[in-house]
């Protein structure tokens, strides 16, 4: 294997539990949870306008987590240490969080939910993993440190997967829109 593919997994590889928890609370809510619980409770900030909106729930926050988690359980098995799990589990609330502070500057600026906001609809949940994983320090203890290149490589590589794995879920009736 080249050194250039040798990378591009091992970039995969720390930001797949971010990846599977950013796309699972909407797998989740078209098949498991038909009425889910706003995470914002339908509150409204100072501007008048909700916290995140519908779109963002109680259940998807936690299946996200959990999924991330999951991977993070994986990890742990195949490579003999449980920090993975973690590790996965961070992962998930930094992508969830990541992708819930997107939500809230999205109705600052009064934008619909589910309209397109490009790129950090794409980057938003890898920033937020990113944070949490560095924060921590879970990464140097799970013996695989994210470095800024890694970063750079995994936003790149988040802009070109999250549009197209949208996409696929549009075809296969999960989301409304292709974006």
């Amino acid at each position: 294997m080249s050194d250039v593919a040798e990378y591009l997994l091992r970039v995969v590889m720390m930001y797949l539990p971010a990846m599977v928890s950013n796309a699972v609370p909407l797998i989740c809510r078209k098949y498991l949870f038909k009425n889910p619980h706003p995470i914002d409770f339908r509150t409204n900030f100072l501007d008048g306008r909700r916290l995140f909106g519908d779109n963002k729930s109680i259940e998807g926050f936690i299946s996200g987590v959990v999924a991330g988690t999951l991977i993070g359980l994986a990890y742990s098995h195949y490579m003999h240490s449980y920090e993975w799990v973690t590790y996965g589990f961070l992962s998930g609330v930094g992508a969830m969080s990541g992708d819930l502070l997107n939500s809230f500057v999205k109705r600052r600026l009064s934008m619909k939910p589910g309209q397109p906001f490009i790129p950090f609809d794409q980057i938003s949940f890898v920033i937020g993993a990113s944070i949490l994983i560095k924060a921590s320090g879970i990464d140097l203890a799970v013996n695989h440190e994210l470095r800024f290149a890694d970063f750079l490589t995994g936003l790149l590589l988040a802009g070109i997967l999250h549009p197209l794995t949208n996409y696929m879920a549009y075809l296969a009736g999960i989301k409304e829109t292709p974006l």
